[in-house]
């Protein structure tokens, strides 16, 4: 594979939003799977806001969250994080945790192909609901380009138990292991109601990324969104994450 330059195609289904990074600079650089390589403990912080509607600037939103990432052994690596879930910015508080795990269920590195689980846990304090998130992200390496394929499952368990579809799609071309520049697109279904309806009352919106390396540990990555339908206008997403061990 070019050490020089990478496009990687990204397709996640997600079921709610969610704070882990829909994308992340650092496993792209390794151009390896979704774990993170053994031994290697990253430290994260993210921040999204949102114009929710332009002309109303008290309807903005703001989520912030502290992230541990850490490779437990070759194929399986853990994170933790807390934080303020989405909501208006004057009102930031702590009151979200979250647990995820991922593991690598099939390498094949003559095809360019890894196969991963990742299963996630969350609670929110303030709705006492727990998020329950099952995925298994593909991964394909060839001449240059990088697919990933990423369906999930949601379930939201509070008062009621329900369940979201949706999905992300991004091509990304990654300059001299250093940089990555990326559109995107983002689709999900509605929480509550039929089927059907969920499907036609759902959020879409396109992104742009940008991230780096920025010396030997630190790395950046931002995202812009706008929502083109049953969505925010924009949105804005900055994360600074610190790396140590286990690069390339």
């Amino acid at each position: 594979m070019s050490g020089k330059i990478r496009v990687a195609l990204l397709i996640l289904a997600t079921f709610t939003a969610s704070t882990w990074a829909c994308f992340d600079t650092f496993l792209f650089l390794q151009r390896g799977s979704m774990v993170y390589p053994y031994r290697t403990l990253a430290v994260e912080a993210l921040g999204e806001y949102s114009f929710n509607a332009i002309k109303d600037p008290e309807s903005d939103s703001f989520l912030g969250n502290f992230n541990l990432y850490y490779g437990l052994f070759r194929k399986a690596s853990f994170q933790i994080g807390f934080g303020s879930s989405e909501k208006e910015r004057h009102n930031f508080s702590i009151d979200e945790i979250r647990a995820r795990g991922v593991y690598n269920l099939v390498n094949i590195p003559q095809k360019g192909y890894t196969l991963d689980g990742i299963l996630e846990c969350s609670n929110n304090s303030r709705s006492n609901e727990l998020n329950f998130e099952i995925s298994a992200p593909s991964i394909f390496v060839a001449q240059g380009f990088v697919l990933v394929l990423h369906p999930v499952l949601n379930i939201v368990h509070g008062s009621n138990t329900d369940f979201t579809a949706g999905g992300h799609a991004g091509v990304f071309r990654v300059f001299e292991n250093a940089t990555l520049l990326g559109i995107g697109a983002e689709y999900q279904s509605a929480q509550s109601s039929s089927y059907k309806q969920r499907l036609v009352k759902g959020e879409s919106a396109a992104s742009i990324f940008f991230g780096a390396r920025i010396g030997k540990y630190l790395f950046l990555q931002n995202e812009l969104a706008k929502g083109l339908a049953n969505s925010r206008d924009f949105g804005f997403a900055s994360t600074l994450k610190f790396v140590f061990g286990g690069q390339k």
